[in-house]
């Protein structure tokens, strides 16, 4: 007899973000600072594929200053952009548009040189429970677009939501 250990939530989850990367521009990775490597999916790699990808380290300033640092050398190492970030009180969340920029900026040039006007910017929010990403994304909408609790899954649907800077 076969033991399926794979719940069929995340099951469906990893379907839903595969179905949307179709649609996102950058996926952003949020990351809990404090626990980096704890705090992340193993399976985003294989999931997100060549997207251009942020990595978020959130709460960071519960963390220690010098691993913040090493785990910012550590992503950068492996090819990825990271940021520091505290999604509750807003510190570096302006620094995350100007990432994007960078990020998306061959995109963006390919969109002017057809002679496009380049739309802002999509992205997708992943991250386990609890790691901030409602908090985030009232951030950087600017207003309570997302429900926030303290207690996993308090936000459970996917929602496409316009953020006041254009990214």
């Amino acid at each position: 007899m076969t033991i399926q250990w794979f719940p069929g939530h995340m099951t469906r989850a990893k379907r839903q973000i595969e179905e949307k990367l179709k649609l996102i521009d950058v996926v952003f990775e949020l990351l809990d600072a404090r626990i980096p490597e704890a705090s992340r999916n193993p399976m985003i790699d294989e999931i997100v594929g060549g997207k251009p990808r942020l990595i978020l380290l959130n709460k960071a300033d519960l963390a220690d200053p010098a691993a913040n640092a090493a785990w910012l050398a550590h992503y950068q190492s492996l090819g990825h952009s990271a940021l520091l970030i505290d999604s509750s009180t807003g510190t570096g969340v302006k620094d995350i548009a100007v990432r994007v920029q960078a990020l998306l900026k061959e995109k963006t040039d390919r969109q002017i040189a057809k002679g496009l006007k380049p739309r802002p910017a999509r992205a997708l929010i992943v991250g386990i429970p609890n790691v901030g990403k409602s908090t985030l994304i009232n951030k950087l909408a600017g207003r309570s677009a997302a429900v926030t609790g303290d207690k996993p899954g308090v936000t459970k649907g996917q929602q496409w939501i316009r953020t006041g800077g254009g990214t």
